[in-house]
């Protein structure tokens, strides 16, 4: 008996795609012969799937892709670290993870495993609806991790949230920031190195301000319009400094298609709404008191008609950003589908969901420049006292 593996996965795939494996027997012309796949993840094997040969080559058809993206790992990012570099996710299930395919057969009842293997690495990040299995994570090498602009806006003492892919990785980085006058002038670039873990390429940065004071030491002030930030000499994303006063920005933190976290300012008005479900049940409104019907206690307070034993509370903001060009409606699109996100109100972040379900594409030469209102359930329950 022969198994050959004719075809992996190639090209830094997506664990959230189709992972097609395609195998190849001399024995599939047995009537009741099965290939036997065994999906093993971290010395374990996780799945056995038996399946006839497709009619026609004899071959088999197998997609890991449902089994390996159920043991990707989301709970690597913490948004509270002060310097620049917040983390580095690790091949192992964070950011990408290497699996194993075995391959066997199964002829009369008699199974014979791992006759073939082949291990890929699948990654953490979503296909996108058009140019499907033609744009992939190979594209963002030394690029950063992100479909937004290469533009933002930030306030001074802000978090705000960017990843980078380094296709080269050593021990250090070269971190560079230089700032820009209100005339636009350079008011100087400061560049420092950044240890990394060599075997981890990509990276999760904080690029506001409090960071780079954290990393660089340099202070970035509101003589200060706007900053580049980039690593080794690799592309800039440049950084406008807001001095919109009028309303309390709220930056929301989300994973991003790449699989890395963005940011984005909602710098406009917001409305705190809070819904109420109330539980409860009603009773006589009045007492018999011997020859009488009291409706009030002696202390003149009246009887209840219904008891309110339950209330639950739950909160959600509406926000609003600042108007928003083509490009910036096309990238935040994933923040509608984003699985994890983050409500930075003060110093504390607060998981959330968005409440509608769909998204429209707005263009300016349909719509003109228009805002993004957003509303955030807080997902968080509250109880008052209870009767």
């Amino acid at each position: 008996m022969s198994i050959v593996i004719n075809t992996n996965p190639s090209g830094k795939p997506s664990v959230h795609d189709n992972l097609w494996h395609v195998a190849s027997s001399d024995n599939s012309g047995v009537i009741d012969m099965k290939y036997v796949f065994d999906v093993w993840i971290n010395g374990e094997q996780k799945i056995r799937v038996k399946q006839f040969p497709e009619p026609g080559n004899g071959r088999a058809y197998f997609d890991a892709g449902p089994t390996v993206r159920n043991y990707m790992e989301y709970a690597w990012f913490e948004p509270i670290d002060t310097s620049v570099l917040v983390a580095q996710p690790d091949l192992s299930g964070q950011i990408a993870l290497t699996y194993e395919l075995r391959v066997g057969e199964d002829v009369s009842g008699v199974t014979t495993s791992n006759l073939a293997s082949a291990s890929t690495v699948g990654y953490n990040w979503a296909p996108p609806m058009f140019a499907r299995r033609v744009t992939t994570v190979a594209d963002k090498q030394n690029k950063w991790m992100t479909n937004r602009p290469l533009t933002a806006s930030t306030k001074i003492g802000e978090n705000m949230f960017a990843g980078f892919y380094l296709n080269d990785v050593s021990g250090y980085i070269g971190l560079n920031v230089e700032r820009f006058a209100h005339d636009n002038s350079s008011q100087g670039t400061t560049s420092t190195l950044v240890a990394i873990t060599s075997t981890r390429p990509f990276l999760q940065f904080n690029i506001g301000t409090p960071a780079i004071l954290s990393t660089t030491g340099l202070s970035i002030t509101d003589t200060t319009r706007y900053y580049d930030i980039w690593v080794n000499s690799n592309e800039k994303m440049r950084v406008y400094l807001s001095c919109n006063d009028k309303y309390t920005p709220y930056p929301v933190h989300f994973l991003n298609r790449w699989g890395l976290w963005d940011t984005i300012r909602f710098d406009l008005a917001s409305r705190l709404s809070m819904d109420i479900e109330r539980k409860g049940f009603g009773k006589r409104d009045y007492e018999f008191n011997g020859n009488s019907v009291d409706y009030l206690s002696s202390a003149n307070r009246y009887y209840e008609g219904k008891i309110n034993y339950s209330n639950k509370s739950m909160w959600s903001y509406k926000l609003n950003t600042d108007v928003l060009t083509d490009s910036e409606w096309e990238w935040l699109a994933e923040l509608f589908t984003s699985p994890q996100m983050l409500v930075e109100i003060g110093e504390y972040f607060y998981p959330a969901t968005i409440k509608k379900t769909n998204y429209d594409y707005v263009k300016f030469i349909n719509d003109k420049l228009k805002p993004l209102e957003v509303e955030f359930d807080f997902n968080s329950e509250r109880y008052t006292q209870l009767r």
